[in-house]
């Protein structure tokens, strides 16, 4: 397929060529390297340079998509335009950058005098999900930012440059040790673990530095990301140093994580797969034990760590050299997540929000659970009476010997789970926020930026026949197929193009956002916490909370489950009053541990390849 290309004079960076795109409104520039990486497991260390030589592609051509982290196998026969994915843990480090055409024409021709009158864009930077161990939201033609790019110059006359972010995933972000302990303090490096997350950083302290020379505005980086994304997010928040002024946390927080691990869990993990690679995990000297992790095949690597489930949808925060450094030892966890987040005043706008049925995304696990397994479980978590509250309020059977329907019961359990990992910690955020930023007192508002809160729920079915996720509707992670407008040719037209006019209306309020406007009612007591929804019905509206459960209960995919989410809160603190937060990250970590009330203990977790 031919292109035309366009060649940028970064002012700093030097000479970068890109596509043109969108009737010549839009300059894609594909896979900018922002890091390298020395070593497997090593730190990242970002570059201020475009080098010489880094992948396959010609030197300073970014007219074609790079490599991805190693993760999942992915088949590109069923998504429009993209291409067999490429993958190598040392080229994976970079950034796609969608940029504004008369932005550069400006840069590249203007005299000094116009560069010093130049109005800089706000810039929507999209990190991408996948548990931790899969996605590649980068390099892919699904999550492409060129439409959104395109959208908000002919929509609003707001013109946003977008960017999307790649990094490490699984075994070669998240493993942790005492042997790569020692070894990074032999070397010398700083960021220890979570190598994952520092890439991100990396990448967004890359933009900061480089973007003006795009024509965009440092000082206005607004951030969104889905699951894996999102939950980053929640995480950049409380590291070290801003990066961004606003975020957009789509279905979820640190809430989320599974559980947060210990020290001597990481080192447990780092011995299993050691085992399973076929190293001894105490023999050897470190240098042996780590040469022979190092000397795996990627693709083996990554199915070796999964297939011990290794860290999915789990935290580990580090031993030394935390990525948290600023707060001083304190670990964030269900219990202080949201408080440390208030306290963050460099952000000025937060979005949170959620899809309606996040828990369809466990189904395959799901359904191999037993009923009198899990009832046992559950009521040992929360105890014998809130326990049976929990369980009435889903409409599951809480006597653990009585007969119960199995199909009913898993259908059920699919919204419970979902909704302690996802749903209730989304409006524990937006409560916590929304009383920090409206009910704080007077001296203390004075003090502080002023900050506002979005909230939002997602509702559209999945519209792809022979998915797995076919016409469900509100599943996780399903608003990616609307948000990027990627897919907008395979819309249904019936109904004066609904669907299409709803994926313009999520970007439309994404870009808004971005441009420092309110998208819609801030969530806030005084206007009886409006919550924007977008359902099959009545597309993009706004509601107040009262009004959305009274709605609500009369439609087709089932009432909004406010008081479910808040029994879930009362369960967790009644167990903080009981145990402390040491209690609940117990009862968090055996709710995660589907594998105790499974018949098949066989299956890997996984939340799959983000299909249609």
């Amino acid at each position: 397929m031919s292109y035309e290309t366009y060649t940028f004079p970064h002012p700093v960076l030097g000479p970068l060529t890109g596509r043109l795109v969108e009737s010549d409104r839009v300059v894609h520039f594909r896979s900018i390297p922002y890091a390298t990486i020395p070593a497997r497991f090593r730190p990242s260390e970002p570059l201020s340079t475009i080098p010489e030589t880094f992948d396959h592609r010609p030197h300073r051509d970014f007219t074609e998509y790079g490599f991805a982290c190693p993760g999942r196998p992915h088949d590109p026969s069923d998504l429009p335009g993209e291409l067999p994915r490429q993958y190598d843990e040392f080229k994976c480090l970079t950034l796609t950058i969608s940029a504004i055409k008369s932005q550069l024409d400006t840069i590249s021709s203007g005299s000094l005098e116009q560069l010093n009158h130049l109005q800089k864009l706000p810039v929507l930077v999209y990190i991408h999900g996948g548990a931790f161990t899969e996605g590649a939201g980068h390099i892919s033609s699904m999550h492409e930012t060129i439409r959104l790019a395109s959208f908000s110059i002919t929509d609003s006359s707001t013109p946003t440059i977008l960017i999307s972010i790649g990094y490490r995933l699984g075994a070669f972000a998240g493993l942790a040790s005492q042997d790569l302990l020692e070894e990074a303090v032999e070397n010398g490096d700083g960021d220890i673990f979570n190598q994952g997350l520092f890439d991100q950083r990396k990448a967004l302290l890359w933009i900061k530095k480089f973007v003006g020379g795009f024509g965009g505005d440092e000082d206005r980086v607004t951030v969104f990301g889905e699951s894996a994304g999102s939950m980053s997010i929640a995480l950049h928040l409380l590291a070290d140093e801003p990066l961004f002024s606003r975020c957009a946390m789509q279905s979820g927080n640190i809430a989320t994580f599974g559980r947060t691990l210990g020290w001597e869990e990481v080192n447990g993990i780092y011995g299993k797969l050691l085992e399973s690679v076929g190293g001894a995990a105490t023999g050897g000297s470190r240098k042996e034990r780590l040469e022979v992790l190092r000397d795996v095949p990627q693709e083996r690597l990554w199915k070796e760590f999964i297939g011990i489930g290794g860290a999915v949808m789990e935290a580990y925060y580090g031993k030394e050299g935390t990525f948290f450094k600023k707060l001083e030892g304190v670990i964030p966890i269900y219990s202080n997540h949201v408080e440390l987040t208030a306290k963050r005043d460099w952000v000025d706008g937060v979005i949170v929000g959620d899809d309606f049925w996040e828990g369809y995304i466990f189904r395959n696990g799901l359904v191999h659970a037993k009923h009198k397994r899990f009832v046992k479980m559950f009521k040992t978590v929360f105890g014998e009476e809130m326990g049976a509250k929990l369980l009435e309020v889903y409409d599951i059977e809480p006597d653990e010997t009585a007969w119960t329907d199995q199909v009913k019961f898993y259908v059920r359990l699919m919204y419970l789970i979902g909704d302690l990992f996802f749903q209730q910690p989304t409006a524990q955020m937006a409560g916590g926020l929304s009383k920090s930023y409206y009910d704080s007192p007077g001296d203390e508002r004075e003090n502080r930026r002023r900050q506002k809160l979005f909230r939002y729920q997602f509702n559209l079915p999945n519209l792809w026949p022979g998915s797995q996720f076919s016409f469900v509707s509100g599943h996780h992670f399903v608003e990616m197929f609307y948000q990027f407008m990627t897919f907008r040719e395979r819309y249904p037209t019936n109904r004066n193009n609904f669907y299409q006019r709803q994926s313009e209306g999520m970007a439309r309020l994404w870009i808004e956002f971005a441009n420092g406007k309110d998208p819609w009612e801030e969530y806030k007591e005084e206007t009886g916490y409006k919550i924007q929804i977008c359902d099959d019905v009545n597309g993009w509206h706004s509601r107040t909370r009262n009004e959305d459960l009274e709605r609500s209960q009369d439609e087709q995919w089932g009432e909004r489950r406010y008081r479910q989410w808040e029994l879930i809160t009362e369960g967790f603190e009644k167990l903080e009053k009981e145990g402390g937060a040491e209690k609940v990250e117990w009862a968090r970590r055996k709710l995660w541990d589907m594998e105790g009330y499974m018949d098949d203990q066989n299956f890997v977790f996984s939340f799959g390849e983000k299909k249609v």
